[in-house]
C-alpha cells in the first residue's frame, strides 16, 4: 500500500491485482521481454517442427531413423524447458534446426526443413499463437458477459434515467441498460467465433509462395497442429494480410464497447450523479487531497481502446505496401498482436472484477428518474390516448407544459390537470380535461418503464425474456469454447501419439 493510502484513510483497500496488472506495470524488461525474440511464437515453432518431421517420415520423404533421432532430441528439450532452450539460440523460427544441428549434426538436422520456408514458419506460428490468445480473450469476454448478466438480474426493478445528449430522455431500468452492453458483448463473441473460423486454417506446406514440389501431406500437419483445415492458396496462405488486420479490428471493436461502458460508469460515479461506486481497491486517491476517490480502474479501461486502435493502424500501415514486400516489418507487427491481445485480456479481467463489486445507488437512480421530466413522452402519449388529439399536438402541448412547470418550479410528480389545461389552451384554444390520475400515472417513472412492452423494451417481462436469451447465448459460447479447446488438446495428443508410434517402431 502506498504511503498516502496507508492508515485506512479515504480508501480502505490496497490496489486490487486486476488493476495493478493493467495500470501499474513493472519495469520495461518485464513488459517487453516476454515479446522479445519471437518468444510468444516459440511454442508454435516447436509444435510445427515436430509435426513436420512426423509427416516427412510418414510420407517417406526422410529416413525414419533420422526422424526418430530429431524427435527424441525435441522431446528431450521439453524435459529441460523447450521455450527457454529455443530462446537461448536467438534463432527464432529456426531455433529447432539450430538445436538439432548442435546435437545431431547438420547432415541429419538439415533434413527437417524440407519443403518449408521462413514464410510458412511465420504464418503458421502467427495463426497457432493467436489462436491460443483469441481463445483466452474469448473466455475472459465470457466472464465479463457473466458479470454483466448477474448484475442485470439483480436490478430488473431498478429504475434510472435514460440519457441522450447527456440530458434526461426517458426512464429505463438499470437491467435494461446493462443488457444493451450484454447485446454488444454477444456481438463481440460472434465476431471472435467467426474470426476464429478464418484464423484456424493451416498455412503449413505453403512455403514462401508456391508450396513445394515434394509431396507434402498438408492435411496431416494441419491435423497434428489442431487446425480445422487448410489456408489453401499457397500464396495467400503466406502473404495474405487481412487476417492480421482483422485480428486487430476485432480488438478495437471489443475495447470500444467496454470503453463506452466504462465511460458511463465513470461519469455516474461522480458526486453530481452518485449512481454507482467502484470498490476501493479499484480506485486511487490523491497525495494532496485526502478526500479523493478516483475511479482508476474505469480510467484505465477507457484508455485501452487507444492502444488497440494504435496496433490496428500499425498493422494497416505495415500491410499497405506491395503484397510481397513487407517481411521484417511484418515480423515486427506480429508483436503488436501479442501485446494487443494480452492488454485486452488484462482489461477484461479488470472489467469483470469491477462489475462484480460495483455498488449501485438504487434510491438515487429512482429519485433522479423522477426529477427532470424524463416521462414527458409518456404524458404526450396519454394526451393522444385520452384526448384523441394528434401526436404532434400532444408533443407541442407537453413542451409548453414542461416550460411552464419549470418556470413555476413545479416538479414532474406535482403536475396538475390545471397546468396541463393552461398549456393546451395556449396551443389549441381549449383545455383537454385529462383526469389527474392519468397525468400522475403518465409521469411515474416506474409505470413508464413498465409500459414499454415491445420486444426488447424496458418492461419487466421483456427484460426477463432478454436475460434468458443472453444466458442461452452465453451457454452456447461456453460450449463452443470448450469444443475449440478440446480440438486443440486432441491435436496435441494426436501429435504425441504419432511421435510415440514412430519411436516405438524402432524397437
Amino acid at each position: 500500500m502506498s504511503v498516502y493510502r496507508a492508515g485506512n484513510i479515504r480508501l480502505s483497500e490496497n490496489v486490487r491485482p486486476e488493476l495493478a496488472a493493467v495500470c501499474l506495470p513493472g519495469p520495461d524488461e518485464t513488459v517487453l521481454g516476454q515479446y522479445a525474440r519471437m518468444r510468444p511464437q516459440l511454442a508454435a515453432f516447436h509444435a510445427f517442427d515436430k509435426a513436420h518431421i512426423v509427416m516427412l517420415a510418414e510420407e517417406k520423404l526422410i529416413e525414419r531413423d533420422d526422424a526418430r533421432a530429431m524427435l527424441r532430441e525435441l522431446r528431450g528439450i521439453e524435459r529441460e524447458d523447450a521455450i527457454e532452450t529455443r530462446a537461448a539460440t536467438a534463432e527464432h523460427m529456426h531455433s529447432g534446426e539450430a538445436i538439432l544441428t548442435a546435437r545431431l549434426g547438420k547432415d541429419i538436422a538439415g533434413k527437417m526443413h524440407l519443403g518449408r520456408s521462413s514464410g510458412d514458419l511465420l504464418a503458421v506460428s502467427y495463426r497457432f499463437t493467436l489462436r491460443e490468445k483469441l481463445l483466452g480473450v474469448f473466455a475472459l469476454l465470457n466472464a465479463v458477459r457473466r458479470s454483466t448478466l448477474t448484475l442485470a438480474a439483480r436490478h430488473v426493478d431498478t429504475v434510472m434515467p435514460g440519457y441522450t445528449h447527456l440530458q434526461h430522455a426517458q426512464p429505463e431500468s438499470f437491467a435494461h441498460y446493462l443488457l444493451s452492453w450484454a447485446t454488444a458483448f454477444d456481438r463481440d463473441a460472434e465476431r471472435l467465433r467467426q474470426f476464429y473460423a478464418r484464423l484456424n486454417l493451416s498455412p503449413a506446406g505453403a512455403a514462401i509462395l508456391n508450396g513445394s514440389e515434394f509431396p507434402l501431406n498438408r492435411d496431416r500437419v494441419a491435423a497434428l497442429m489442431g487446425f480445422d483445415g487448410l489456408a489453401l492458396n499457397t500464396r495467400d496462405a503466406v502473404w495474405g494480410r487481412d487476417i492480421e488486420i482483422e485480428a486487430q479490428t476485432a480488438m478495437v471493436i471489443l475495447s470500444g464497447n467496454f470503453n463506452r461502458f466504462a465511460e458511463d460508469l465513470m461519469l455516474w460515479s461522480a458526486p453530481e450523479f452518485g449512481f454507482v461506486e467502484t470498490a476501493d481497491g479499484f480506485c486511487g486517491t490523491s497525495s494532496i487531497m485526502p478526500q479523493k476517490k478516483n475511479p482508476n480502474a474505469l480510467e484505465c479501461l477507457k484508455g485501452v481502446v487507444a492502444t488497440a486502435a494504435g496496433f490496428l493502424m500499425s498493422a494497416v500501415m505495415v500491410h499497405k505496401n506491395p503484397s510481397t514486400v513487407p517481411v521484417f516489418d511484418w515480423v515486427r507487427s506480429m508483436g503488436d498482436a501479442w501485446r494487443g491481445y494480452d492488454e485486452i485480456a488484462g482489461a477484461l479481467r479488470l472489467m469483470a472484477a469491477v462489475l462484480d463489486d460495483l455498488t449501485v445507488n438504487v434510491d438515487g437512480m429512482a429519485d433522479a428518474s423522477a426529477r427532470h421530466w424524463a416521462t414527458a413522452t409518456d404524458l404526450a402519449a396519454a394526451m393522444v390516448r385520452h384526448a384523441g388529439i394528434s401526436w404532434r399536438a400532444a408533443h407541442q402541448i407537453t413542451g409548453i407544459t414542461v416550460r411552464l412547470a419549470i418556470a413555476e418550479r413545479v416538479a414532474p410528480l406535482q403536475l396538475t390537470t390545471g397546468l396541463v389545461d393552461r398549456a393546451a389552451t395556449k396551443h389549441l384554444g381549449a383545455p383537454l380535461g385529462i383526469p389527474q390520475r392519468i397525468i400522475s400515472e403518465a409521469l411515474d417513472p416506474f409505470c413508464s418503464v413498465e409500459r414499454q412492452q415491445l420486444p426488447g423494451g424496458t418492461a419487466r417481462v421483456r427484460v426477463i425474456e432478454a436475460l434468458a436469451g443472453h444466458e442461452a447465448a452465453l451457454e452456447r459460447d461456453h460450449l463452443w469454447q470448450a469444443d475449440a479447446l478440446r480440438h486443440v488438446s486432441n491435436a496435441d495428443a494426436l501429435l504425441d501419439g504419432a511421435i510415440d508410434a514412430l519411436l516405438e517402431a524402432e524397437s
